[in-house]
């Protein structure tokens, strides 16, 4: 027998894997002893990953009202105790004539966030059809599975891309303010753009741990957002992880006290923007309806798959954000 050597053992795996038939149309073949068709071994099905990538954006389940309507109540602010601030008897009777006078908050104008109506999607299994192409009941069994996989992956997807356009909605309400609620900064491709957008996203965590005004939608003074997330157009970390990675900051220091969640676009926001700092708490889409309903039809001998939603998308006047984008 001949020796085998690395370029044989090529040749032949060439010539063996171009001879068969990958990705191809269905051709029979009858290559056994009673000319039989060779019988399928197995039925594949790459499934993928359609999940709602943003979880953290449902909000609670609305069983029975559909609108949120948001309220805040204004801080009180202190006043002098009397005249000069000395627990005397001057001052004691002055206060104490006052007892009796209500002192109500004031409260910042309610805002309202109504129904997005409902949406459907509909998927039929018909009988005595996927059975003509299996073997055994199992398979069968997958397949009827696989179709009501499909539905609901369909509205997993719908619900993510329902949450990027929430994002993109607060983006849109963010730059169209008198005074933006944004950054207008070079998008990270180098080491010196990449550091400059770590120190921006820094600066504005560390901005939004305290109390203070001008800092959401309604401009109102609201407390410390007690959770940032970091939304980042897709293709942008990739060059802030490398770029900078490579200059001279450490690790420890490149960490950006925030989650960080990748998205690839932002709904129907300027295309300039690529990251948003957010309290997630402001952000929401709450589901007040979901059902999925089945009818069997008798003379077509199948049976329909309808999923019902209803959400109600909920931007808050009074939660923290901040918008990155390019000139």
């Amino acid at each position: 027998m001949a020796k085998m050597t690395i370029a044989d053992l090529k040749t032949f795996a060439a010539s063996y894997v171009a001879a068969a038939k990958q990705a191809g149309a269905w051709s029979a073949t009858t290559n056994n002893l009673y000319g039989l068709i060779d019988k399928i071994g197995e039925i594949v099905m790459l499934k993928g990953n359609f999940s709602d990538k943003l979880p953290e954006l449902d909000g609670n389940e609305l069983p029975y009202g559909k609108t949120i309507e948001e309220t805040m109540i204004d801080l009180v602010l202190p006043t002098v105790y009397g005249t000069n601030g000395i627990n005397d008897a001057t001052n004691a009777a002055t206060e104490g004539a006052k007892d009796l006078a209500p002192a109500y908050p004031s409260v910042e104008t309610a805002c309202y966030n109504y129904s997005l109506g409902r949406y459907k999607a509909k998927i039929t299994r018909p009988f005595d059809y996927i059975e003509a192409g299996v073997n055994n009941a199992e398979q069968a069994g997958e397949l009827t599975g696989d179709i009501m996989w499909a539905l609901e992956s369909s509205m997993s997807l719908t619900r993510y891309n329902l949450k990027k356009y929430l994002l993109g909605n607060a983006i849109t309400k963010a730059l169209a303010l008198p005074t933006p609620l944004a950054r207008t900064i070079a998008v990270p491709v180098d080491t010196s753009t990449s550091e400059a957008f770590i120190q921006a996203a820094k600066e504005d965590v560390e901005d939004a741990s305290f109390a203070g005004e001008g800092k959401s939608l309604s401009g109102a003074l609201i407390g410390a957002a007690p959770e940032l997330k970091l939304y980042v157009k897709k293709g942008v970390m990739p060059a802030v992880e490398v770029q900078a990675l490579a200059g001279t900051f450490n690790r420890g220091d490149l960490a950006i006290p925030a989650e960080i969640k990748v998205v690839d676009d932002f709904g129907g926001a300027d295309s300039k923007v690529f990251a948003v700092l957010v309290d997630p708490r402001g952000i929401k889409l709450y589901n007040s309806y979901k059902a999925i309903r089945s009818a069997e039809n008798a003379d077509g001998d199948f049976v329909n798959f309808v999923e019902h939603e209803n959400n109600t998308g909920f931007i808050s006047k009074h939660t923290y954000i901040k918008v990155y984008k390019t000139a």
